[in-house]
């Protein structure tokens, strides 16, 4: 990698945001079993979401390039305590020999020990997408979840052997699509019993049902293990963040221009201007009475909700994605969600991880090797840009 082209990465200042569970001028919260330092490694991260993950480089070859070490190195460089690295958990595990695929294993462990020795933690997420054999509304545990459980027992054991202080195992990404949360609740607490069983001292990530937001968060009952961080996801108002996504959602498509924060009155002149489905969408999204935080103090209101979970249970939380699909969304709208998204984790102590490095909310653009990082989007999250030193 050029170095000298890697020059918007983020700053050295991000070593002053306070660690998940800390808050300027209190105590720290407890963290069940979690040791703070072990906690505070997920300070600061970002998804790596198209490496391992609908990768954007096909053949093995190609993925091994996709993120030079020069450019993880930079990442640790600029203030980031950690990645999430996605997987396909039918990419790794082959139900039909009831094992893990060596070559794809060794692939993905590989992608990880890069990131770790560049200084950077590592969540491994379970990334369900297209997994066939992960079915939410089969008619037990074993047709639903049970060779998800199989896989995380071969997998637990394989990872047994790295650092437990830098390496967070996460269960399953967004569960959805179930006929009962309680199938998940139950699921979750079994396959956390298989990981505990291979891996005795690594920390697990835990979610929610119902795409692993907020509200599934809150419907959720802390797992016996105490070693355990649960995770959320951030992307509300959707109308917003996710305006001219191509997937997901059908009105999505044909939002634009969509700003942040906004009127009532603002939303639905612009709604006058699209499309029927998503014009419905946007007008009800702005309805009276929304929950969709449209403001800065309602956005902030439905992050602490998730703070007041983590003291209520005495547990720590870590807001695994947030961000903005970076076209159409007007670019100063953009900053500003994530500026106060961003400073609102930090008030209430939470970690997280955006989304993404180079997808469509990305951080950062350009072919492997010559990339660069937004620099206004990284000074909006709080930390601040600093060339990269060209080594001796």
């Amino acid at each position: 990698m050029d170095r000298r082209t890697f020059v918007a990465t983020l700053g050295a200042a991000a070593a002053a945001c306070a660690a998940p569970g800390v808050v300027a001028g209190q105590e720290p919260p407890p963290r069940g079993g979690v040791a703070p330092g072990r906690v505070g490694r997920l300070a600061r991260g970002v998804n790596l979401s198209h490496w391992m993950w609908y990768p954007h480089a096909q053949g093995e070859q190609a993925r091994r390039a996709f993120i030079p070490p020069a450019e993880l190195a930079a990442l640790a460089a600029a203030g980031l305590t950690h990645v999430r690295l996605p997987f396909e958990p039918s990419w790794l595990w082959d139900d039909a020999t009831g094992a893990l695929r060596a070559a794809e294993c060794a692939e993905y462990q590989d992608a990880a020990r890069r990131c770790l020795d560049a200084g950077l933690a590592v969540v491994v997420d379970a990334h369900w997408s297209r997994t066939p054999w992960i079915r939410p509304r089969g008619a037990s545990h074993a047709g639903r979840f049970g060779e998800l459980e199989r896989m995380w027992r071969a997998l637990a054991a394989r990872l047994d052997a790295t650092d437990p202080d830098r390496v967070f195992l996460e269960l399953l990404n967004e569960p959805h699509d179930l006929a009962d949360a309680d199938h998940w609740h139950d699921a979750q607490r079994r396959i956390a019993a298989a990981v505990r069983g291979a891996a005795g001292r690594h920390t697990i990530i835990a979610t929610g049902a119902e795409y692993g937001g907020i509200d599934g968060l809150l419907r959720l009952a802390p797992l016996e293990d105490g070693s355990t961080v649960y995770s959320f996801h951030f992307y509300s108002p959707h109308n917003f963040t996710h305006q001219g996504a191509t997937w997901g959602f059908p009105p999505w498509k044909g939002m634009k221009d969509v700003p942040w924060p906004a009127e009532r009155g603002d939303l639905e002149r612009l709604a006058d201007t699209l499309p029927k489905d998503s014009r419905e969408a946007l007008r009800w999204s702005a309805r009276e009475g929304t929950t969709d935080p449209w403001t800065p103090g309602a956005l902030r209101a439905q992050i602490g909700r998730a703070a007041e979970w983590a003291r209520r249970h005495k547990a720590a939380v870590y807001c695994g994605e947030f961000g903005v699909h970076a076209a159409p969304a007007p670019r100063e709208s953009r900053l500003r969600w994530h500026r106060e998204v961003g400073a609102a984790l930090q008030e209430a102590g939470i970690g997280w991880a955006m989304w993404d490095d180079v997808g469509g909310f990305r951080l950062a653009t350009g072919p492997p090797g010559a990339r660069e990082l937004d620099a206004e989007l990284g000074a909006a999250l709080g930390l601040e840009q600093r060339p990269v030193r060209k080594p001796p």
